[in-house]
């Protein structure tokens, strides 16, 4: 009898592991040299290992697992420019960002959504938040890239169909 139960607890364990397979997310940054403006904590070129890149990276992957099952996520990223500016009066290498209603974040992409090799959904997009200053959950944040990540949620939302409830950190 214990056998039996053995037996069926590892079917059930393969069974929901099996029907959760999580999506495979890829993203590549094209030409990050020459972005608007993707220096987190200075201004100037960025590499493919820059601090504001590694964080919009997580938030696709992390947007990207939201997907049905079997979906994959390819994401080719062509320009940033982040929330905010470096205010010109300020030291050289500043480690803060003015926040003003004209500075809003701006990130162009293109998208494909596939299962089982074949496309799903895909395009080009460029996802701006205008109102960003407007959302006071997110000001209170403390993470770098708060709203790009608001932004970017909404726009997963949107465009990809899953609840904004279930993409919260």
């Amino acid at each position: 009898m214990r056998a039996y139960f053995t037996g069926i607890a590892a079917a059930l364990t393969v069974a929901t592991t099996a029907g959760t397979a999580q999506a495979e997310v890829r993203v590549t940054f094209v030409n990050p040299q020459g972005y608007t403006d993707a220096g987190l904590y200075r201004t100037g070129s960025v590499g493919e290992d820059a601090p504001a890149l590694v964080g919009l990276r997580r938030i696709f992957e992390r947007l990207g697992q939201r997907l049905p099952p079997g979906q994959d996520l390819q994401i080719e990223v062509s320009d940033i420019d982040l929330a905010g500016y470096f205010p010109p009066w300020g030291p050289a290498n500043p480690a803060f960002r003015v926040m003003e209603p004209t500075t809003w974040p701006r990130i162009n992409l293109r998208y494909t959504v596939t299962r089982d090799g074949h496309v799903v959904s895909g395009g080009e997009a460029t996802i701006t938040d205008m109102t960003y200053l407007r959302r006071p959950m997110v000001a209170r944040s403390s993470d770098p890239l708060r709203y790009e990540d608001a932004m970017l949620r909404d726009w997963f939302a949107d465009r990809l169909g899953t609840s904004p409830q279930l993409m919260t950190r």
